[in-house]
């Protein structure tokens, strides 16, 4: 191998593993706080600029004169200090990753910035604004592995997920991993958009079944999932609200 194609082949898998971990969620360093409820934001909300190191051109709050009522928590509001309006953002704009509780998305990483897109507009934040709010910036690949306890389980995205034995594709396929029976449990240990699992096997989902747990379990296995995909978004999916 010559010495120009090893360093293609480093720059590509560092392009790669860079484009990955562009994306992931914005959450508080401490989640008990009701503050920061139900919506995960700062009581003082978020400032938005046009583009990194930009112009400030609104924020992200709930703290809006027509936020009212006990459903407050669950709102938050753009207010464009150009246009002088407060427009409040879908939920679907966030992702959920709890029983009744979401978190803003990012999707890009730049000069110490992070873009949120909302209404086909990208809206920046600074990242040093967040840190300074208690919040922090993680990328998918470790959301999912630091949730295993708190998430129901983890499970392949549609048509399926190959479990390797090692974190490359020209690893030999233990199983294909689909459906609600393959509960996916992620460890700790990455090898760039790889992770290690361990994998549940059972006869009905837990959630569906009369059956008791170490009856329901059918097959236990360890290998690697590419765990999230070349554009840095999850391969699995997971039961936010539990069973």
């Amino acid at each position: 191998m010559t010495k120009f194609l090893i360093i293609f082949i480093l720059l590509s898998v560092n392009m790669t593993f860079g484009q990955a971990i562009q994306n992931g969620l914005i959450l508080p360093e401490e989640r008990d706080n009701q503050e920061i409820c139900c919506i995960y934001a700062p009581k003082e909300g978020f400032t938005i600029y046009n583009q990194p190191d930009g112009e400030i051109i609104g924020k992200l709050t709930r703290d809006v004169k027509q936020n009212t009522g006990d459903q407050s928590n669950y709102r938050i509001y753009y207010v464009d200090f150009k246009t002088k309006t407060d427009t409040q953002i879908d939920l679907q704009h966030f992702e959920q990753i709890g029983y009744e509780i979401w978190a803003l998305k990012y999707a890009e990483k730049s000069n110490g910035f992070v873009k949120l897109r909302y209404d086909e507009r990208n809206l920046w934040l600074k990242e040093n604004d967040i840190i300074t709010a208690g919040f922090e910036l993680v990328d998918w690949q470790t959301f999912l592995s630091d949730n295993v306890e708190n998430l129901l389980g983890f499970y392949a995205n549609d048509p399926g997920l190959n479990l390797r034995e090692q974190p490359s594709t020209d690893s030999k396929i233990i199983k294909t991993l689909k459906g609600e029976t393959h509960q996916i449990s992620p460890t700790k240990e990455h090898e760039g958009l790889w992770t290690k699992v361990k994998v549940i096997i059972n006869k009905e989902h837990p959630c569906r079944t009369d059956f008791k747990e170490e009856e329901n379990i059918i097959q236990e296995l360890e290998g690697w999932i590419k765990i999230i995909d070349d554009n840095g978004q999850p391969n699995v999916w997971y039961y936010s609200r539990g069973c």
